[in-house]
């Protein structure tokens, strides 16, 4: 929100309850590289004060492990930050303690045979029990969604790549294909997340923006979680078998 967004907002409070709810989560801005750089009080938001704020520190969406993991791929991201009374925080999330299956983390050689690999991984979940409506595939961008979901068809599993808003129906017994971007305020207990990985020949600004994509993409997931991403480039070596791991970032 733009100042004078919030501004236009609190004059169209009702007088007679002065009552506005604002909800703020830094760790999940995903349109931008600044934070919010001007006090609740400018914009005429009374937060300062015994009763009028309340800062919700626990999560309670993901397991301790999910959440784990998420914080560790956002990095110095949600290292927490004081804003003052008026200002508006960063702050580290706490679990809840509800306790799950550890992340696991897979590294392949490429995009397609990663997209392979979360099709098996899909399978086996459903085969334990989780229905199809329970999945979702989380891309960086369009192409890989694309990957992902010709990989999926091929196998014959039920998906719904969400190409535009029209293309995604939440009730639907179909795994959901998307990108990061769309999945923000959604949540599934069985989330796979591709090309998991911050590439560091990007510019500071750009790896800042994948971290917050990827700790995002990883909160969607409320029972387990897998990350695949690309294997370390090893010279002069034949290429190595696939690798599992419960989490080494």
């Amino acid at each position: 929100f733009a100042p004078e967004w919030l501004k236009l907002v609190t004059q169209m409070v009702d007088p007679s309850t002065n009552s506005l709810l604002l909800l703020y989560d830094d760790a999940q801005r995903l349109n931008g590289t600044r934070r919010i750089k001007f006090s609740l009080k400018s914009v005429g938001i009374n937060a300062v004060g015994r009763g009028h704020s309340t800062i919700l520190r626990i999560n309670y969406r993901n397991t301790r492990q999910i959440l784990q993991t998420a914080s560790d791929l956002a990095g110095d991201l949600l290292r927490p930050t004081d804003e003052g009374e008026d200002g508006i925080p960063l702050l580290q999330p706490i679990s809840c303690g509800r306790e799950g299956p550890e992340p696991l983390v897979v590294r392949l050689p490429d995009l397609a045979s990663q997209a392979h690999h979360v099709a098996d991984w899909l399978e086996q979940a459903h085969a334990t029990g989780h229905a199809w409506g329970d999945m979702a595939v989380l891309c960086k961008d369009w192409k890989a969604r694309n990957l992902c979901a010709r990989t999926l068809a091929l196998r014959k599993l039920p998906l719904e790549n969400r190409l535009s808003p029209g293309h995604f129906h939440p009730l639907a017994n179909t795994i959901k294909v998307m990108t990061m971007q769309v999945s923000k305020g959604l949540e599934f207990p069985v989330v796979a997340v591709v090309d998991a990985c911050v590439d560091s020949a990007d510019a500071p600004e750009a790896q800042q923006q994948t971290a917050r994509l990827l700790y995002v993409a990883a909160t969607r997931a409320n029972q387990q979680l897998l990350l695949t991403m690309a294997q370390d480039p090893v010279p002069d070596a034949t290429p190595q078998a696939q690798t599992t791991v419960t989490l080494a970032l």
